[in-house]
């Protein structure tokens, strides 16, 4: 935080002032439609306490005030940099000087990766959840034109679709929810300006500044010489470009759902109905079949290509999509081969620690005891854990500390720390995910009372929660071999 915040009356007055320099017409048209559509449901808006989100915040304030009293602000601390607590600070003081409800969220487990997309996603859970239990419709997000160009930029060099390169969209469907951004039509430094003109403070994420994410390298090195060299105005060419792929996006999505119903029936692709359509039509028609199949199917850009050329030429088509499903075509139809699991259930093994425990699986299960330190207890509480390969849990709270190893068996709840309560094991594999063919060989490590205390790929579970105060504790570790 730069500076202190002013008094609640000078920042009503300085929404006020920023609204007059911004005036609806400045925002994106499709989000004050939407914001318009819904002046009297819950608006909630994501605020990290950095510029953009600051300023988006003051804007919706003065430009519904008919909303304040229905105005949630959010806020994750993930807790990442040292100046996390005074961001929560900053958030939770703008939140009670402009007399508005908020909401404060933190990791609910821990975090094996801390990329951009996983933090967005890691945030953007508890925002959701509270959406929906608060029936709030809209939340307002403070993306800008550099945002824009951004990710178009960083998009394109992954050989992004027109989907892609639409991100991030003004309004953006996500259930029931729609993810409003506004202010993607104003530039960054017109934001941070205008703050400092009108005396705002805001946090400064120094985690910006690193050279670690591509994302900060394109801000700090491609768009400012883009921008440099560029002899028009770059941004604005780039919402403009991102507005129009949209348009076209919108008009392909059209197409397609008048002439679904035609292409797929009983789960399977007419390929002649396909070949009369357009490219672009047949690589959504084929995206969308897949999708309703399953959630966890996802198909490589290569494979895509692979069932686009056969409608086009004919030929074969038979590839392999995961270790339990292929996709065939022929001159009628194309259709998902599922090849049944096979069971590979194991009966209960003794894990004896400071031992290796080798399982039919061809995995193997290492139970250590360790001297607890402080050290650890930092790397445990800070999330450095991969939770597919590795836990630790409490040797204090194990009863006799003997361990043991089984596949599920029917019926079997686990919960994991963080989660608000347990669940079925059969659940949980199906929200992470988890390949269809190895659920049944997984191992549970459980103790003597059959209670289940870790799954591979899952944390430990919130009965078996490092305290921080164990003089040892016990770290599992798992690791597969197809040998």
């Amino acid at each position: 935080m730069t500076e202190q915040l002013p008094s609640g009356q000078k920042l009503r007055t300085v929404s006020s002032k920023l609204l007059t320099t911004f005036p609806l017409n400045c925002w994106h048209e499709k989000a004050v439609g939407a914001l318009q559509d819904s002046s009297s449901s819950p608006i909630a808006v994501a605020c990290s306490g950095g510029a953009d989100s600051t300023f988006a915040l003051l804007m919706v304030y003065a430009a519904f005030p008919h909303c304040r009293d229905r105005i949630c602000v959010l806020h994750f601390k993930h807790g990442l940099r040292e100046e996390s607590d005074q961001d929560e600070e900053f958030v939770s003081e703008l939140a009670r000087l402009l007399e508005l409800k908020q909401s404060i969220y933190r990791p609910s487990s821990p975090r094996t990766k801390d990329d951009e997309g996983t933090l967005r996603d890691e945030r953007l859970e508890p925002f959701m959840k509270f959406c929906k239990s608060s029936k709030t419709k809209l939340l307002i997000q403070g993306h800008n034109q550099d945002d824009v160009a951004e990710t178009m930029i960083w998009r394109l060099a992954r050989g992004a679709n027109p989907q892609g390169l639409c991100a991030p969209r003004p309004v953006h469907k996500h259930g029931q929810i729609h993810i409003v951004r506004p202010f993607i039509t104003i530039n960054r430094e017109d934001i941070r300006a205008k703050l400092a003109d009108f005396r705002v403070p805001w946090c400064n994420d120094k985690s910006n500044e690193s050279s670690s994410y591509l994302r900060n390298r394109i801000r700090k090195n491609g768009l400012r010489q883009l921008k440099e060299d560029a002899d028009r105005d770059l941004l604005g060419g780039m919402s403009r470009s991102r507005d129009l792929l949209e348009e076209q996006e919108e008009a392909v999505n059209d197409w397609v759902e008048r002439v679904l119903g035609e292409c797929i029936s009983n789960n399977e692709i007419n390929t002649k109905e396909l070949r009369t359509l357009p490219q672009a039509i047949r690589r959504k028609v084929a995206h969308l079949w897949l999708a309703n199949q399953s959630e966890s199917i996802s198909i490589a850009a290569i494979q895509m290509d692979m069932i686009l050329r056969f409608v086009e030429s004919g030929g074969n088509l038979d590839f392999s999509l995961s270790s339990s499903q292929r996709i065939r075509g022929n001159e009628q139809t194309i259709f998902l081969h599922s090849n049944p699991p096979k069971t590979t259930s194991w009966e209960r093994c003794s894990v004896a620690q400071n031992h290796t425990l080798y399982l039919p699986d061809k995995g193997f299960i290492l139970a250590r005891t360790l001297k607890s330190d402080a050290g650890l207890v930092d790397r445990i509480f800070a999330g450095q854990v991969e939770p597919a390969k590795e836990a630790f849990i409490s040797n204090e709270r194990n009863g006799d500390c003997k361990l043991f190893a089984r596949t599920r068996l029917p019926g079997d709840v686990y919960r994991p720390i963080g989660a608000p309560g347990s669940k079925k094991v059969k659940n949980w594999m199906i929200d992470r995910k988890i390949d269809p063919t190895i659920r049944d060989s997984m191992p549970m490590i459980i103790n003597s009372s059959d209670e289940i205390i870790w799954i591979p790929g899952l944390p430990p579970a919130e009965s078996h929660r490092i305290q921080g105060d164990e003089e040892v504790v016990i770290h599992l570790t798992y690791e597969y071999s197809a040998t």
